[in-house]
């Protein structure tokens, strides 16, 4: 069976993102989604729903970018080497993903400059700038390295939630499911940039915040 989840999103948990996880389902259903990946920054969600699907996740910042684990059970350490960080994370039987490389907006890393492997690349995120050119150089790094491709949105607000998406082919509608798709190379992103008018939102919502 076909899930669609947006593999990549953040809430209020995260410093520098705004959405109430309480109305999470009800964006997710509007959007046509099953669920999502709950990816904060550094830290774990215990967000859980009995509307929708949840991926618990944690997307640690290393010293050389950032990296996504899913299903993970246990944060490691930021700041330090991206390979060290996967090594601690492969230890725990999570899906590992390097998120948005070659964005130029975000810590990012070169997945071609890995020592250790990786079960995806995040070749289509919706955050990303310049996006096209992030998702041809993504998708070329996933081809060359014969790892999935996956995508998320990397919502910080509502609104982005769903503009990247992940279809799994999955043996069952459960977490294990969604990770072994993602092992596998059950997957298809989806999805486009977001809006200027969301990223000008999101940048209104951050000074509103921070001045």
């Amino acid at each position: 069976m076909l899930l669609k989840l947006d593999l990549h999103v953040h809430t209020k948990c995260s410093q520098d993102a705004f959405t109430d996880p309480d109305i999470i389902p009800r964006i997710v259903k509007r959007r046509g989604l099953d669920g999502i990946a709950v990816t904060e920054h550094d830290m774990l969600s215990s967000y859980r729903s009995e509307e929708i699907l949840v991926v618990p996740g944690i997307e640690v910042s290393s010293r050389d970018g950032h990296i996504v684990a899913l299903g993970i059970c246990d944060a490691v350490p930021r700041g330090l080497s991206a390979d060290h960080t996967i090594e601690l994370l492969r230890g725990q039987n999570c899906v590992i993903v390097v998120p948005h490389p070659y964005d130029i907006s975000s810590p990012s890393v070169d997945p071609l400059h890995l020592r250790n492997s990786v079960d995806g690349i995040e070749t289509v995120n919706s955050a990303m700038i310049p996006f096209w050119l992030a998702k041809r150089r993504s998708e070329k790094a996933a081809k060359v390295l014969g790892v999935s491709m996956v995508a998320g949105s990397d919502s910080h607000i509502p609104s982005t939630i769903g503009d990247a998406y992940t279809l799994l082919d999955v043996s069952s509608p459960s977490v294990e499911g969604i990770l072994e798709s993602i092992r596998s190379g059950k997957t298809t992103p989806c999805g486009s940039s977001t809006s200027v008018r969301n990223r000008i939102l999101g940048l209104r919502m951050a000074l509103a915040k921070y001045l």
